[in-house]
């Protein structure tokens, strides 16, 4: 079973189920085979719903464990999807379609990915919903994307879970693979798409127990949506995107439960003393699917939607191209003004909250304002991976620094691409990818930066006079050419502080504050004036 099924299945089943009496409306079921069923999802006319079903744990014959079924959406016709494919995919998961229905991806494992692994695959759809031509989206061993694809309302992209908890999105053809969120927790699975393209639910437990939350594809806007105890999983949205089910064991029994987009006026669905989950809405909006075992075995039940959320016609899937900066600051994070217990700190810029992740808010003795601790062992914080935030130049970045020691390598800022970073001498490292992403192009300062003493460092990469400097205290320190022009790899991982963001590894020790990221390349005076600005506002005389 995987991941993503066996952390909301933790259940105790009834053999034979009794409906409660409050139980809102009616209930259909549309299969009778008993085997266990996950993850339904409608072809887009509504005229089937495929889904994935258990076999016996057959792996060392290279037999199905898990195959992918096809059913009408009345019941009838149950058959196998992909049955050609059994001994080379073993494992079939996760269905989604493309909005023109002729591709079905899917997370499959098994003899061809080369490892145990699930990764994402894609096959045909005919107008006889006879799959054809089962492949890896990208051809290769082991994982490239991870699992639970789901498409994009415009079919042009993708969203997938990696092993390593991470929401991807990737163009539906496998290029441009760009992280968008790393989960401060164990767990994050079944991303879905809203139908306007704006937003992407998902099940995380980044706040202790799993709760549903909605973020923008760029990585911006991270939203908690669920607040109640337990589990709170499997989010799809309603066609017109006003509404998400999901499954809850909040009222002691696993039920389909509705709620408003931004979280508000939840509302149980079904109530009945076996396990309700996997529920999938019919593209009309009229009806949602699930599976239960109120009569002893896992099957498809349907059950009308409430009138009064009646279902608006489909939005009109809107434009994936990024909106341009309003101006050249892309984020501002004082750490001024914050609750002490904040586990989010503002983007005083506007777009990228910053979230902490072990990390702390303080306020020091011989600062005017607030700053952000690192303890050196675990703690950091990410502003995602929005599309403004893959910088390749030119760009600057300014910070004031607080180390408390300096031991190997304590990275400040890290997007990969380009980093700033203190070596155990103390001494601040500008690394930035050349622009084919094929080697290191570091600059060192000429000086360390003091210990337990505040100082300002500033890096900046000009693509037009092509060189790279680094400044301290308003100060050039140093500086080398960069005839290449830009910066290679900056669009894979977010932009973390307090670690090296690709790793996770090499954390920093002391105290940051006034980060600010910008899309231009300031100016040696630029640089000493804003030194000079910011001194007065933020040190003790």
């Amino acid at each position: 079973m995987s991941r993503s099924c066996t952390a909301v299945l933790l259940l105790s089943f009834c053999l034979l189920p009794v409906v409660r009496a409050d139980e809102p409306t009616p209930v259909t079921r549309l299969t009778k085979s008993h085997f266990s069923k996950f993850f339904l999802r409608y072809s887009p006319s509504g005229s089937h719903i495929a889904y994935s079903r258990h076999y016996a744990n057959r792996r060392a014959a290279n037999q199905i464990l898990v195959g992918l079924h096809l059913v009408k959406s009345d019941g009838s016709d149950d058959r196998r999807l992909l049955a050609e494919f059994d001994r080379e995919v073993q494992i079939q998961e996760h269905p989604s379609w493309s909005p023109d229905g002729k591709r079905l991806v899917i997370s499959g494992g098994g003899n061809d990915t080369g490892n145990s692994s699930k990764d994402t695959l894609v096959c045909d759809m005919d107008s006889e919903f006879k799959a054809t031509g089962l492949r890896k989206l990208i051809p290769s061993q082991g994982v490239s994307i991870g699992e639970e694809p789901c498409f994009s309302p415009d079919g042009k992209r993708l969203v997938a879970v990696s092993a390593t908890e991470r929401l991807f999105v990737v163009d539906a053809d496998g290029k441009n693979l760009a992280q968008v969120l790393q989960v401060d927790g164990s767990y994050c699975h079944q991303p879905d798409w809203s139908p306007d393209g704006d937003w992407i639910a998902f099940a995380t437990d980044r706040d202790g127990n799993i709760e549903i939350y909605k973020v923008r594809p760029d990585g911006t806007e991270l939203t908690r949506l669920t607040r109640a105890p337990g589990v709170d999983a499997h989010p799809r949205w309603s066609p017109d995107g006003r509404w998400l089910s999901f499954t809850s064991n909040r009222s002691g029994n696993y039920d389909i439960w509705l709620m408003r987009a931004d979280g508000s006026d939840e509302r149980n669905l079904t109530r009945h003393s076996a396990t309700d989950d996997h529920a999938a809405w019919s593209p009309d909006g009229k009806s949602i699917a699930f599976v239960s075992m109120r009569d002893g075995g896992f099957d498809i039940y349907r059950t009308p939607v409430p009138d009064e959320l009646a279902v608006a016609d489909k939005p009109a899937p809107k434009s994936t191209a990024p909106a341009s900066a309003p101006n050249d600051l892309v984020l501002h994070y004082s750490f001024d003004d914050e609750a002490a217990d904040a586990r989010t700190v503002r983007d005083r810029a506007g777009r990228h909250p910053l979230e902490l992740a072990g990390s702390k808010l303080v306020a020091p003795a011989n600062k005017k304002s607030g700053a952000l601790a690192f303890d050196g062992k675990a703690s950091s914080a990410s502003a995602g991976n929005a599309t403004d935030l893959r910088l390749t130049g030119p760009l600057t970045i300014s910070l004031w620094v607080r180390p408390e020691s300096a031991t190997g390598n304590g990275y400040l800022v890290s997007k990969h691409g380009w980093n700033i970073y203190l070596g155990n001498d103390a001494i601040p490292r500008f690394e930035t990818r050349t622009a084919e992403d094929k080697a290191w192009d570091t600059l060192a300062a000429k000086q360390p930066l003091p210990l337990k003493a505040w100082s300002f460092v500033a890096v900046v990469f000009d693509t037009q006079a092509k060189h790279k400097r680094i400044y301290v205290d308003g100060r050039l320190s140093a500086e080398s050419s960069r005839n290449d022009g830009a910066i290679g790899a900056a669009a894979g991982y977010p932009l973390d502080f307090g670690h090296y963001a690709a790793t996770k590894s090499q954390p920093f020790h002391g105290q940051l504050d006034e980060i600010r990221l910008e899309q231009r390349a300031l100016s040696a005076d630029q640089i000493r004036q804003e030194f000079e600005r910011q001194r007065k506002l933020v040190l003790t005389e």
